[in-house]
């Protein structure tokens, strides 16, 4: 059984979201404290500026309340983070298809806060990197992910939903220039050259930003993005001194802490004389204090701020969803389909081996071939051949009576049924 944890955007405030956020760093004990407790057997964890995402994999065998145990997991997950359970008012669960349909929805920017944004496909691939190929994950987590990418693929190509649209970086620069007007006079600080750094630069620079500066912790990250978008890198340690001079700065990073505090602003607005300052926090945690908008002369907006722009984006595309989502049922149903071959997998087995163990054993004990090597080969010959008739013959009918797999209580009794050796 697959499942997920998670809030986002549409059932939370970001001062709410940030504080669930999962790194790459707590993966490992994340993963062992929830197969100590609730005996799951993989994960993957989806972090953006807009959404925290755990999906778990579990085996269906040995869960008797599908319900009861997403809860196990849910309160687990809360304990883990040392959270009280007042944040569970705050947090969605899905399991099985529904698990799978929302996953999906997310590869193509169905779900997103920007309708048909694309810088989650880039993200999703990232979580799923962090524990691909390890013990982490398993074969039904792994398989929905494989999908989920097929998924947002055929979306891309066959609709025009990803046409034109933003991200949530690119919303943001469209907010800052609302509110600034013309680019060529603004001086603009970036901090961070990651992925969202490096969109949040190219917009500024395709508005005619001439004035276009770029830090970051590793100071030939920036150089590059400088050079991209025609503009000055500066060593992370002094970007507090490029405060003094520019009219906005946005926060990309990925720092979980606080990189600019209300103290740090009251100098630097005094030392401007009080100039306005406009701060952009695409971060989850944020990098700069909420109370950083009290200090006169600032304004700052994060990723609750963008509701204008997402607004006039998901009215110029709203018409593409319909068939968005056709595309994701078929996809759904082939995986579906891979579910239900996979959930017969083990009586499937049990039949082989009964076959198998019962034809070993009577052509071993058949006294008249038993010194003739030649009559022992036929022998083994035919009955191989009738163990594999009658084999897939049985898992023709099986298919049959259990819906493809999908009827779970007649797929436990036939592979009761043909365990011959329990």
């Amino acid at each position: 059984m697959v499942g997920l944890i998670g809030i986002s955007h549409q059932t939370a405030l970001l001062e709410i979201r940030e504080q669930l956020v999962i790194t790459k760093e707590e993966i490992n004990g994340l993963y062992e404290y929830l197969n100590q407790k609730c005996d799951v057997e993989g994960i993957m964890a989806l972090s953006t500026c807009n959404r925290t995402e755990l999906y778990f994999e579990a085996n269906s065998a040995t869960i008797e309340d599908p319900n009861q145990y997403i809860d196990d997991v849910t309160n687990a997950y809360i304990s883990y983070f040392k959270k009280d359970n007042s944040v569970k008012k705050y947090l969605y669960t899905h399991k099985g298809l529904d698990c799978a349909r929302h996953l999906f929805r997310v590869a193509t920017g169905l779900d997103s806060l920007i309708l048909g944004e694309y810088q989650i496909v880039s993200q999703l691939k990232e979580a799923f990197s962090w524990v691909d190929n390890t013990a982490l994950v398993g074969p039904e987590l792994t398989r929905m992910v494989h999908k989920a990418f097929e998924a947002g693929k055929l979306v891309r190509t066959k609709t025009s939903l990803n046409k034109g649209a933003v991200s949530v970086s690119s919303a943001a620069v469209e907010l800052a220039s609302n509110k600034l007007g013309e680019f060529p006079n603004i001086k603009a600080l970036t901090v961070g050259a990651g992925e969202t750094g490096t969109i949040v630069a190219l917009n500024i620079s395709k508005k005619g930003c001439i004035n276009n500066w770029i830090t970051n912790r590793t100071l030939g990250k920036a150089e590059q993005l400088a050079d991209r978008v025609h503009g000055v890198a500066f060593p992370f340690e002094s970007y507090i001194e490029q405060l003094l001079t520019v009219d906005m700065v946005t926060y990309t990073t990925g720092s979980s802490r606080v990189l600019l505090t209300k103290e740090m602003v009251e100098d630097i607005m005094q030392k401007r004389d009080y100039k306005p300052l406009m701060i952009l926090d695409l971060c989850s945690p944020r990098n700069v204090e909420p109370e950083v908008s009290k200090v006169k002369g600032v304004s700052i907006y994060d990723l609750d701020h963008l509701e204008e722009v997402v607004k006039a984006n998901f009215e110029k595309r709203k018409g593409k969803l319909q068939e968005a989502e056709a595309i994701i049922e078929e996809v759904l149903a082939e995986f579906d389909d891979w579910l239900s071959v996979r959930r017969m997998s083990s009586a499937i087995g049990a039949i082989t081996t009964t076959f198998k163990g019962v034809h070993a054993l009577e052509a071993k004990n058949y006294k008249k071939v038993k010194d003739d090597a030649d009559a022992s080969k036929k022998i083994n010959d035919y009955g191989d051949h009738l163990s594999a008739k009658l084999t897939r013959m049985l898992i023709k009918q099986m298919k049959n009576v259990t819906n493809d797999g999908r009827d779970s209580e007649k797929v436990k009794i036939l592979e009761e049924f043909f365990n011959f050796n329990s």
